[in-house]
């Protein structure tokens, strides 16, 4: 395996070893069939919380001027914080508006007192980088071992709920790895997986360098 140059930065090191590490256990899950007790403890106890800092970043990073009525609906509804609908427009907004602060406290909510989650919304904006980056991999940096070369068919999310969607699609493809229920190459989910760890793995392969 090739290693990565130290950027001198520790966090977007551990970053960049973690999307490699993840692509080549993906890599190693469908090459060989099987996931081996330590490829599913790293896929369970650093890329999962990893993405999990995504939906804590997103949770915190909606406005309710970033989302359309329905889309606030449907995130409000995602996060299980539905309940009767108010009567009219406005109220059904600001019902809304509040049931995403309260999702928002809810994520942030610890018996202790923490830092700011700049950690999460670190992970987020990043995510958001490496979907935008996604469809315009070079064919000779597509890994991916089944079809064409190429990930452009791989649109990258367009309004909150997409982006909310994708998220929650990594965290599927990765727990069904981890817990040893085998990735099917022809599965347009896991492809989109993949493509994400492989992109995120070339984006931060060249560490960081520092300029006067």
């Amino acid at each position: 395996m090739v290693g990565i140059e130290p950027s001198g930065f520790a966090e977007f090191d551990r970053l960049a070893d973690l999307f490699r590490r993840t692509r080549e256990l993906l890599d190693l899950a469908t090459a060989t069939s099987e996931v081996p007790d330590e490829a599913a403890e790293v896929l369970a106890t650093e890329t999962l919380p990893h993405v999990e800092d995504m939906e804590e970043g997103f949770r915190v990073w909606l406005r309710a001027s970033a989302a359309e009525l329905a889309e606030m609906r449907a995130l409000v509804v995602r996060a299980g914080l539905a309940g009767p609908q108010p009567g009219s427009s406005a109220e059904r907004r600001a019902a809304l508006v509040e049931a995403m602060h309260e999702l928002a406290a809810r994520s942030r909510a610890r018996p202790d007192i923490v830092p700011a989650p700049t950690r999460s919304l670190a992970a987020l904006e990043h995510a958001r980088l490496v979907f935008a980056m996604l469809p315009a991999t070079p064919s000779a940096e597509v890994h991916f071992p089944a079809g064409l070369r190429s990930y452009g068919d791989i649109l990258p999310p367009r309004r909150p709920i997409d982006l909310a969607e994708r998220i929650e699609e990594l965290e599927r493809s990765i727990w069904s790895v981890a817990t040893r229920h085998l990735p099917r190459l022809g599965d347009s989910s896991y492809r989109r997986t993949y493509g994400f760890f492989d992109t995120a793995a070339r984006l931060s392969a060249g560490g960081f360098v520092a300029h006067a």
